[in-house]
């Protein structure tokens, strides 16, 4: 039995750099567009920020947050700070200041002598700290002093 008709499928090759979505501002598309930028491998870029390939995939697809011991090493990465909301509130001071200097919650807590959650509730913008804390946190934060 010989066939009726020949039918052939052709299909464009993947575009070689595939961008993330242009309205995507997410970490993970921000990270990849640099990275993509600058002709890296996901493999090359976790070497640069000292993770396992693994990782580094898991901050490109949003599926985790880098510890804040790789967001200094980020920042330098984008050129910018991603986590700079351009506003001089009390959470996003004390996330940078923690960025800054590389302190994980526990350890600015214990700087300041204030509990973990009393870090995390600032940074989260929830509304029941009290004043005496946030006074604690803000002379740290502003005048890199530590009230007794």
């Amino acid at each position: 039995m010989t066939p009726i008709c020949n039918i052939r499928l052709c299909a464009e090759k993947p575009h070689r750099l595939p961008l993330p979505d242009p309205q995507d501002m997410s970490l993970g598309a921000e990270l990849k567009r640099e990275r993509l930028k600058r002709e890296w491998s996901q493999k090359d870029t976790a070497k640069y920020f000292g993770v396992l390939k693994d990782s580094y995939q898991n901050w490109e697809w949003n599926k985790y947050i880098p510890h804040v011991k790789y967001r200094k090493k980020v920042v330098e990465f984008l050129g910018y700070n991603y986590w700079e909301d351009g506003t001089n509130s009390l959470s996003n001071k004390c996330l940078l200041y923690r960025i800054e200097y590389g302190l994980t919650m526990n350890e600015l807590a214990l700087q300041i002598n204030v509990s973990t959650r009393t870090i995390e509730r600032i940074e989260n913008m929830e509304k029941n700290i009290s004043s005496e804390m946030k006074n604690r946190i803000m002379n740290l934060l502003y005048n890199k002093t530590i009230l007794p």
